[in-house]
Parts: structure tokens; C-alpha cells; sequence
């Protein structure tokens, strides 16, 4: 499996964000994505998204185009990869 973290600064739509988040959740090789909103500024958020392979993460990264507008929409956001080793 594999992860990635992205970090964005929340959307100034939150029904964009809602719809973004919603499309993702329907992104063939993701297996569970977690939204996260910081408590102390609730302007900050961390998508947690776990992937069956790299393979299924690259195919999103490289053609999907809900990640060209997600980009679009919230610009400065970074994503950081991670192979999942333990869970549960």
C-alpha cells in the first residue's frame, strides 16, 4: 500500500471542498482517505489518502483531471508519498 499526504489551505468555497473530497473518494485504487481540520486554525486541512499501489496513486497524479482542479483551486498545496509498512 501506499499513502500520501496532502496539504492545502481549506478552500474558500467549503461546498467545493465538499464536492472536491466527495469526487476523490471515487478515485478507482484509493482504499481510504481521511479529511482533517485543524483545530487551532480551521483554515488548515490534511487529506490522509491510502492507495492499493503506487501504481493506483501515479494514475491519479498523472491523468485524473479532479487533480488539475483541486491544484487549481487551492494553490500551494504539496503532496508527500509514503509506502504504508504496518496498520491496522
Amino acid at each position: 500500500m501506499f499513502a500520501y499526504l496532502l496539504r492545502a489551505p481549506a478552500p474558500a468555497d467549503e461546498a467545493q471542498g465538499d464536492e472536491f473530497f466527495r469526487r476523490f473518494l471515487e478515485i478507482p485504487g484509493l482504499l481510504h482517505a481521511f479529511e482533517l481540520v485543524g483545530v487551532e486554525d480551521s483554515n488548515e486541512s490534511v487529506v490522509v489518502a491510502v492507495w492499493e499501489d503506487r501504481e493506483a496513486v501515479e494514475r491519479y497524479l498523472g491523468s485524473n483531471p479532479l487533480r488539475r482542479e483541486v491544484d487549481e483551486a487551492m494553490p500551494g498545496i504539496t503532496r508527500t508519498m509514503y509506502e504504508v509498512r504496518a496498520g491496522r
